[in-house]
């Protein structure tokens, strides 16, 4: 556990600690009022929640894609895809005997793998070419838990252990908006995932109760205009033809 929590200070220091405090306070970037971005980030997560859900969990690849638009100076709204997974320490036990393969004990084969699909309101502010933001919101979230790829059943309900839930998102992050291509920027960013993944009725016997995520993630976006320019008024030809 305090393995993690260091972790997590060191990440968030990176995507932070990334800005410099002595920028002039003006916006200098291509993320103005009335703006869409578009963007993709990789980078690597964890599982830090709970249970047998993040018990020897490792860190795995992880990707989001996102679609922003700007209301204002401080205010935008992202809709977020993404996809990662996590793999398991082999020494680990697995907390109930898999019907499929009777033999394992340990986790060493066994995945979680998350589809996020996210929506957030973020809190943004400028400085030069730097916008920092603060985001959080509800999502919809894909979980399946396999062993040697086939996803696991319950030995009592015989349920499969894969399913919807909803859950929530937070992030925060800082991006640098590229002097010649300014609305194009590089963006550093620290996300977390938690999932309502419990379900007694359907899996008694492991793998059963909130799915916390933690991700640390770079990639690149890009800005265009979405406010439809008005049509250009014709002027009249000489002497009044048509």
């Amino acid at each position: 556990m305090m393995f993690r929590v260091r972790w997590t200070g060191i990440a968030l220091i990176a995507v932070l600690g990334t800005a410099s405090p002595c920028l002039a306070a003006t916006d200098s970037t291509g993320a103005g009022p009335g703006r869409g971005g578009i963007g993709g980030l990789i980078g690597g997560s964890t599982m830090i929640s709970a249970q047998d859900y993040s018990t020897g969990a490792l860190a795995r690849f992880d990707f989001s894609g996102h679609w922003r638009y700007v209301f204002s100076p401080s205010w935008r709204m992202q809709v977020s895809p993404g996809f990662t997974w996590t793999a398991y320490a082999k020494e680990k036990p697995m907390p109930f005997t898999d019907p499929a393969h009777p033999g394992d004990v340990t986790k060493e084969n066994m995945l979680t793998l998350l589809v996020p699909i996210s929506a957030q309101a973020q809190y943004t502010l400028h400085r030069g070419a730097w916008v920092y933001h603060l985001g959080a919101g509800p999502g919809v979230y894909r979980v399946l838990v396999e062993n040697h790829r086939d996803v696991v059943k319950d030995p009592t309900t015989f349920k499969l252990h894969r399913g919807l839930y909803l859950g929530g998102t937070g992030q925060i992050g800082v991006e640098r908006f590229i002097k010649a291509l300014p609305s194009t920027s590089v963006e550093g960013q620290l996300a977390t995932h938690f999932v309502f993944a419990q379900r007694d009725d359907q899996f008694p016997n492991g793998f059963n109760s909130m799915l916390g995520n933690l991700a640390l993630r770079v990639g690149a976006n890009y800005y265009f205009s979405m406010i439809r320019k008005p049509p250009e008024a014709e002027l009249p030809l000489p002497g009044g033809q048509r």
